[in-house]
């Protein structure tokens, strides 16, 4: 199966909206499609190779790379619209010798969808319930012929499309995953600690990712005053490299806090191995707020890593995410009960282990290449019943 996948950003990136469709692909591709990323760039020795992509996000399926002339570099909103656009019709002849155009991008699958090429949506987004002026055009989408369907990253989003009245035959879950290469080989948590440098006899709680106030993370900065016996461990950065965001001047102001910087992909495993519990902030609004949260990635490195995961009780995580068999999961938005979950969590060693031995446990069905086999055979199923 040929893919052409649309993206509309410049790579490599940290930004964890790069890394996804780098692993999709990747997994795709080792899954035997032949595929091709179709990115922007001013000219071609802008253009990342293969190669070079493949090593930055620690990747091994092969795939290739087409150089898309449009606006980039430009203003990001404007880009995000005219360059999928300009790839869609300018390359239609060329995308048209492909199966199916994939893309995280709306203005590219209209375009493909204009121009006759079955086109197949991604998104972990629930649009209809954030945004209901996208519904007409999502009606729009659904009733073009070469429309194949959407994947989405949850089955909390796909069921808002159901509840909006989408065919759920062109909706499919397809959860996101974790490398496992990565976590090979496990460490023990003496193990990593002793590698890292991190004090070997202390309560480590971490969190990985993006520092962004509106993902709640000073609900950890809350814990992390209550607590200053336990060592509040935070790897990842805020949106620009040489400024440093709110979040780590605050963090830099406590003594039981680290923060180590960005960390390459394959590198992150061993700070989670060394922690005792790992982190999503106890907090509604990303999800119900901000609405740029579900199901967040981290969560399948938290899983992946085998620790015990300590995050609020949420619609999207819920489906992943139980208490007290594979989390300790709180009231969010609540502080007392947030830290009185944090403690009981923290403090009692036997339900630490028992609940990473579930996380792990769990993390053998919810790999990239999982992903991939669900999207490959949606793919082919819709294909087969709309006669392409």
């Amino acid at each position: 199966m040929k893919i052409a996948y649309i993206f509309d950003q410049v790579m490599p990136s940290i930004v964890t909206e790069s890394m996804q469709p780098i692993n999709t692909l990747s997994a795709l591709a080792k899954q035997g499609c032949d595929c091709t990323l179709f990115i922007p760039a001013s000219n071609c020795d802008d253009m990342p190779t293969p190669e070079s992509l493949r090593k930055y996000y620690n990747v091994d399926g092969e795939f290739k790379i087409d150089l898309i002339h449009s606006i980039y570099p430009g203003p990001r909103m404007p880009q995000k619209v005219i360059h999928p656009m300009i790839c869609a019709t300018l390359l239609r002849k060329k995308l048209a010798t492909f199966d199916v155009v994939y893309s995280r991008n709306i203005p590219a699958i209209m375009a493909c969808l204009m121009s006759r090429i079955p086109a197949l949506y991604d998104t972990y987004r629930p649009w209809p319930e954030q945004y209901q002026a996208l519904i007409p055009l999502f009606r729009l989408m659904f009733a073009s012929k070469y429309f194949l369907g959407m994947t989405l990253h949850s089955e909390y989003a796909r069921q808002c499309y159901i509840d909006h009245g989408f065919d759920p035959e062109r909706l499919c879950t397809a959860h996101n995953g974790y490398e496992k290469s990565h976590y090979e080989p496990v460490l023990s948590k003496h193990e990593a600690r002793e590698m890292l440098g991190l004090p070997l006899d202390a309560k480590i709680a971490a969190y990985a990712g993006r520092f962004d106030m509106k993902k709640g993370l000073d609900h950890l900065l809350m814990l992390a005053k209550a607590r200053p016996d336990v060592t509040f461990l935070f790897i990842g950065g805020g949106y620009d490299l040489d400024v440093k965001s709110e979040f780590e001047i605050e963090a830099a102001k406590l003594s039981n806090c680290i923060i180590t910087g960005w960390k390459k992909y394959n590198e992150i495993p061993q700070y989670l191995y060394a922690s005792d519990i790992v982190m999503i902030p106890p907090s509604a609004s990303p999800l119900k707020k901000a609405g740029h949260t579900v199901l967040p990635l981290k969560l399948y490195s938290y899983i992946a890593s085998g620790r015990a995961i300590y995050a609020p009780q949420a619609p999207d995580t819920a489906e992943l995410l139980h208490h007290n068999r594979n989390a300790w999961l709180v009231p969010p938005d609540n502080f007392d009960e947030e830290l009185k979950g944090f403690s009981e969590l923290i403090d009692n060693p036997e339900l630490l282990e028992r609940l990473g031995n579930a996380a792990a446990e769990d993390a053998k069905n919810l790999t990239w290449d999982a992903r991939a086999k669900t999207i490959c055979a949606f793919v082919k199923s819709r294909k087969q019943v709309m006669g392409f």
